[in-house]
């Protein structure tokens, strides 16, 4: 008999002889090294062309097996002469919504938005309750021909993938991770490469081969589908190594990154409001290093080893204090040389008082909370990029990688202005046994206890670091500015996790030089101008009218799209997302400002509609479209009043 190429592959496979099945197999690679030449995937194309190193497919009475020829042995096991290979992929892709072999692993439900959210309240709170009012159920329900993200570690030869495409009318994203090329290169005998792609929202797939799981790559995959990929993803680990588990490791690790740090409209405008209530006087206008080393002192655990170190050496260095590091600094009888705060918080004025800053000088974002500023009797402000209030009049420099921790910000100014880095208490992670800050600071008595969605990560001198979504993010930032900004040295002293670029010290092992501290000091308060005086700011305010009104158009356009299923919802909301991250790039005043709320909104639509038992979507996005308006109409109306006043030009 012949092949038909319209033939399930399980049929091929089961109905066929070797010989038909060898013409079949070739015939699919043949036709996957012609799409991967034409589609963008020229380093896959070359790849699949050199010789196999380990594994090949074997073709034989007992069925498809994959032969591990240095070793001589079958990947699959011959029972009574018939390969399992087969029945084993089978299994593997029946019905992954329920399928034991797969894990289901969601992102945070989204929280009901306190009253001091009244905006994001708006949107989030209503869409949750209009599902729970119209048949919401507990459990999750997803069309019988629709998959959301599906993750792949290893493929064993890929029939299961395959049998999925064939069942499965969309696949929405999906990435393989393959340690093998030769099993890679097996697989591309089974898997129709373009059909899979086909079936994605707009090609919408990675594969990654051998050790080459780049953090960038999937920091990309999840960022670009932020809604889609983060609410749900199916994962199949085909089989456990430790390439496997690492790539499995790193893909967690930026998942829960990914669902920290949205914001809202609400603290975005505070930091609005706390900009515009202070007169800006000094203001880093730009950055030029002195000759002398910054050390920077965070509130992680290990400070309380290093104070010895930090007294001896005052004199040798500049000490930037970051948040609550200054009250066991001052306990100890260190006053630092400059204090760092970035938050936009009420309370922040009266933790400063009681520290108390006293006469330090503060290095503070333009958001920071008024009250915290009229503290300071030195204040010296900067723009922290990644703020809506950083970028109001398009500022000619803002200080970037200060997020998600003051530590970071003081991380990223001693990189700008520093010689050298110092890191001191800046633990990116939690200790075994230890607690999690400094003794003596704002937090009081804290216990040891690793928290439960803590992981273990390499650290800097211990095995026992574990790491969150949070501290995850913070020494990214760190790597980054240290990457960017090129300090001469920078040196870890912290017994926390490992920061890549900077060097893992012991204190003792190191001797710093006499500096002229008095000139260093001087010469980093008079980079801080008035920004009026030095044509800081670049764009005038009124011009936004007509930009923000484009941007409430565009996604307005998205909200009017047609949406029957759940299908065509999650790929208008990853449209939406797509808008706000395009904004960014052209004005990030905007996309900041309505980029959180909305991507709450976005995240909850989603999650609602997962949770209705059906997929007739056509009312449920008529009412997310109707909430969009009325919320946006009323966050432009605040937005008009505080930029303009009452009388002012109206935005909307």
């Amino acid at each position: 008999m012949h092949t038909n190429p319209k033939q399930s592959i399980i049929e091929v496979l089961k109905n066929s002889s070797p010989e038909e099945i060898e013409s079949f197999c070739n015939a699919r690679f043949q036709h996957n090294l012609a799409f991967f030449q034409t589609a963008n995937h020229s380093n896959l194309f070359r790849a699949l062309q050199s010789p196999a190193k380990e594994y090949q497919l074997y073709i034989g009475q007992e069925g498809v097996n994959i032969l591990n020829f240095k070793q001589n042995t079958f990947m699959y096991a011959i029972i009574n002469g018939k390969s399992t290979m087969l029945d084993i992929h089978e299994d593997c892709a029946y019905n992954p919504p329920i399928n034991e072999k797969w894990n289901r692993i969601f992102g945070d439900k989204p929280s009901f938005m306190g009253d001091e959210f009244p905006y994001s309240q708006m949107l989030v709170d209503n869409i949750l309750n209009y599902a729970l009012k119209n048949g919401g159920i507990i459990d999750y329900h997803l069309p019988s021909d629709f998959l959301p993200s599906l993750n792949l570690f290893g493929l064993g030869g890929g029939i299961f993938l395959q049998i999925l495409i064939e069942n499965y009318a969309t696949i929405h994203n999906f990435f393989i991770f393959e340690e093998s090329l030769d099993l890679f290169r097996i697989a591309c005998f089974f898997v129709d490469f373009s059909l899979l792609f086909s079936k994605t929202q707009n090609q919408a797939g990675y594969i990654f081969l051998e050790s080459i799981m780049k953090k960038e790559f999937i920091q990309n995959f999840f960022s670009t589908r932020k809604i889609s990929a983060s609410l749900v993803r199916f994962e199949l680990v085909f089989y456990q190594t430790p390439i496997t588990q690492n790539a499995r490791d790193i893909v967690f690790e930026i998942h829960s990154q990914t669902m920290r740090g949205w914001g809202t409209f609400e603290d975005e405008m505070r930091g609005i409001t706390n900009k515009l209530s202070f007169p800006i006087q000094k203001m880093l206008i730009e950055p030029k290093r002195v000759n002398a080393p910054i050390c920077v002192v965070a509130n992680g655990p290990s400070l309380d080893f290093l104070f010895p170190f930090i007294k001896k050496n005052k004199n040798k260095m500049i000490i930037f204090s970051c948040g609550t590091a200054l009250k066991p600094l001052l306990n100890y009888g260190i006053k630092p040389d400059f204090q760092i705060e970035i938050e936009r918080h009420d309370y922040l004025g009266d933790a400063l008082k009681s520290a108390p800053l006293n006469d330090i000088p503060l290095i503070a974002a333009s958001v920071l909370d008024k009250n915290a500023k009229e503290i300071a009797k030195e204040l010296y402000l900067f723009e922290r990029d990644g703020s809506s209030a950083a970028n109001l009049n398009a500022p000619r420099f803002k200080v970037q990688f200060t997020a998600p921790l003051v530590g970071n910000a003081g991380a990223a100014l001693a990189s700008y202005l520093g010689s050298d880095v110092i890191l001191c208490g800046l633990d990116c992670g939690y200790k075994k046994g230890s607690r999690k800050h400094a003794k003596n600071s704002y937090y009081g008595e804290e216990n040891t206890e690793i928290p439960k969605d803590a992981y273990p990560v390499t650290g800097n001198f211990s095995d026992d670091i574990y790491s969150d979504a949070l501290f995850s993010l913070s020494k990214a930032a760190l790597e980054e500015a240290f990457k960017a900004l090129k300090p001469f040295h920078i040196l870890n002293l912290n017994d926390g996790a490992k920061i890549n670029g900077a060097q893992p010290t012991h204190y003792k092992e190191f001797e710093l030089k006499t500096i002229n501290k008095k000139t260093a000091l001087k010469q980093i308060k008079s980079l801080f101008k008035d920004p009026y005086k030095e044509g800081f700011y670049t764009k005038e305010t009124q011009k936004y009218i007509f930009e923000i009104l484009a941007f409430k158009n565009k996604m307005h356009d998205i909200f009017k799209m047609q949406v029957s299923s759940k299908q065509d919802l999650f790929i208008v909301l990853d449209k939406a997302y797509d808008v706000i991250t395009k904004e960014f790039l052209s004005n990030a005043f905007i996309s900041i400002l309505f980029g959180g709320t909305l991507s709450h909104f976005l995240y909850a639509i989603a999650f609602s509609a997962l949770h209705l038992p059906h997929n007739n979507m056509q009312d449920f996005w008529k009412k997310c479209g109707e909430l969009y308006i009325t919320a946006m109409e009323k966050m432009l109306e605040s937005l008009r009043k505080k930029l303009f006043g009452k009388s002012g030009t109206p935005i909307a």
